[in-house]
């Protein structure tokens, strides 16, 4: 049976002690329906993760003690690097949980020409950051991708560029599936994805003028929610591990 698996943001250590917050607790207890003496596993994101016994509920919170290490990395061979525009809330976070799943190592939302207007950002940050622990919970991640701030495209674009640059765009002149065939991805791929309504041409071009690769999917056209999801499938099974 697979042990349930618990995101802890402290140092973690052989034999410690650990009293879970309020919120954790409740899951653990009452979600999860863990009992004194079944043990969970442990993660901090910082390398590995620890196994530990649930060894006392005390008002509702439960008290952990870690007695065993594992230094497991299931991170990808493949350095993915998801540029995302912010998109509907729903929309956003779908993308956000299914690449976290899918091995992003990093996520950086931008603000397109289409997005929609986004208000109180550190509460959207904060929600996004929830959602990518819960998905490195479900998926057995031990390494938490980077959640940069949300910035405008244009700034993303100055900053210095690495790796493989694919932009989707729905009049794209090259195949997804050629275009990583050929190109030497340098086991590093930027994926820049518009929101809904995708992209405007002059977006496409600026991404273009820095080396982004203009892509299409078909002759489909695909939701942004979809769009990303596929992209990044497909680059996991042509340079990293979905196969």
């Amino acid at each position: 049976m697979r042990r349930s698996r618990l995101f802890v943001d402290s140092p973690l250590f052989i034999g410690q002690e650990i009293v879970l917050p309020k919120e954790t607790s409740h899951y653990l207890l009452n979600v999860l329906r863990i009992r004194v003496n079944s043990s969970v596993t442990l993660f901090n994101g910082k390398n590995g993760e620890y196994i530990a016994n649930l060894i006392e509920i005390n008002k509702k919170i439960a008290k952990l003690q870690v007695y065993e290490y594992n230094n497991i990395n299931r991170d990808s061979p493949l350095k993915l690097i998801l540029v995302t525009a912010v998109s509907r809330p729903e929309h956003m976070d779908y993308t956000i949980q299914k690449a976290t799943e899918l091995g992003v190592q990093q996520i950086i939302p931008v603000i397109t020409e289409r997005s929609p207007p986004i208000h109180k950002i550190d509460k959207r940050q904060q929600h996004w950051f929830k959602i990518i622990v819960s998905a490195c919970e479900q998926s057995g991640r031990n390494n938490l991708p980077v959640l940069h701030n949300v910035i405008p495209l244009t700034v993303w674009l100055d900053k210095p560029q690495i790796g493989s640059r694919l932009v989707l765009s729905p009049n794209g002149e090259h195949s997804l599936c050629v275009s990583l065939s050929m190109h030497d991805v340098q086991k590093s791929i930027t994926v820049l994805i518009g929101p809904e309504g995708g992209l405007t041409a002059t977006e496409i071009q600026l991404a273009t003028e820095v080396s982004y690769v203009d892509i299409n999917l078909g002759k489909r056209i695909l939701r942004t929610e979809t769009a990303a999801t596929t992209v990044l499938s497909i680059c996991q099974i042509w340079h990293g591990d979905l196969c």
